[in-house]
């Protein structure tokens, strides 16, 4: 669990204050591989102890982080699609949206697998990749609520007795 606190952690000093640059360019992307790198680490390291349809959401999620670094990597940032922005509104002003985007252009490598998705209704572009994550942290998260071994839960052994208890007929004898 360290280990996802501290990607949390880092996240929020690459974005805190919201809209500043607290890093320079070079330090942000470090810090970025770092993050992701941990949640990976965190996410292998606990594979062995889920069930399998967790082990299904960790696999959609490393795939999906996969397909958003194959054009991360060659790019140095995100590229966002100019007609995807345009979708939802906004005008790009610069090249760098932020620390970890860019506008795509002719050369931009990979551009089909970065932000092309808009969803206006959230101000947001997104990509394949994204949406292979979100599907795996939604299988992640459905599995692990679904498992619940016996005797790890506090007050279930007493809590199954009294259902059991409560079902029985009564005797007036």
């Amino acid at each position: 669990m360290w280990l996802l606190y501290a990607a949390a952690a880092g996240q929020l000093l690459g974005h805190v204050p919201p809209g500043s640059r607290l890093l320079s360019s070079a330090a942000q992307r470090w810090l970025t591989a770092l993050v992701f790198g941990m949640v990976g680490v965190a996410l292998l390291l606990n594979l062995a102890r889920l069930s399998r349809p967790a082990r299904a959401g960790v696999a959609a999620i490393l795939a999906g982080a996969a397909l958003n670094a194959t054009t991360i990597v060659p790019n140095g940032h995100m590229p966002v699609a100019p007609a995807a922005l345009g979708e939802i509104a906004a005008a790009p002003t610069d090249t760098t949206l932020d620390p970890h985007h860019t506008v795509s252009t002719e050369t931009t490598r990979m551009a089909a697998l970065g932000d092309v998705l808009p969803v206006p209704w959230l101000n947001l572009v997104i990509s394949i990749g994204d949406i292979v994550v979100m599907v795996g942290v939604a299988l992640l998260i459905a599995a692990l609520m679904h498992e619940h071994p016996p005797g790890r839960i506090p007050g279930h052994r007493r809590a199954l007795k009294r259902r059991r208890n409560h079902n029985r007929p009564v005797s007036t004898s």
